[in-house]
């Protein structure tokens, strides 16, 4: 005699029963779990604010830079990475990982590579 075998059988004779079946199908329960996943999507979209937040920063602070600051492409982007970890910090708390930091140093520096070579072959 197997365990799980009799625990599965007791559980098919009085949890899986036609009534219950009826009842998890039922519009009652339908509402239920619509008002779970509706739950669900609003702690999502709130626990997730700071990104979106951070997007419009991103976005915001990138057009201002790219108008206003006369610097070089390579010095721009890195004050413009700097300026986005003092973002993320103030909004999520916690700063960008060092790892981040030196991805983002990267890409600038790529980014500001690209930039100079591309004012060569016009």
């Amino acid at each position: 005699m197997s365990i799980p075998k009799v625990l599965w059988a007791l559980a098919c004779e009085f949890i899986f029963t036609d009534g219950c079946r009826a009842f998890l199908t039922s519009d009652l329960m339908t509402n239920i779990y619509f008002l779970g996943a509706v739950i669900l999507l609003g702690a999502a979209w709130r626990h997730w604010a700071w990104l979106r937040d951070l997007t419009d920063l991103y976005t915001e602070y990138y057009h201002w830079v790219e108008e206003n600051v006369p610097l070089p492409g390579n010095m721009k982007l890195r004050r413009y990475m700097d300026k986005l970890n003092e973002v993320i910090i103030d909004l999520r708390g916690t700063p960008m990982t060092d790892r981040e930091i030196q991805r983002a140093k990267l890409t600038a520096d790529a980014l500001a590579a690209k930039d100079h070579m591309h004012g060569y072959h016009r």
